[in-house]
């Protein structure tokens, strides 16, 4: 999807240094991806000691899904 944004020149220029993806394009979205699934780990820390579950089904559940 095509999208217009205005962002900082420098912060573009220090996204393609890291990311190194064949385009501008690639390196922003993997930027994107990065923090997004940083942000969903962090929600998910806050959910410990909040929550129960069961172990041993998670287990099962996993061992299932190979």
């Amino acid at each position: 999807m095509r999208t217009t944004i205005n962002i900082d020149e420098k912060l573009i220029r220090e996204t393609e240094a890291v990311y190194r993806a064949e385009s501008r394009s690639k390196s922003i979205e993997k930027a994107l991806r990065d923090v997004l699934q940083i942000k969903k780990r962090e929600k998910l820390k806050e959910l410990v000691g909040k929550i129960e579950f069961d172990e041993d089904a998670v287990r099962k559940f996993r061992d299932s899904q190979r």
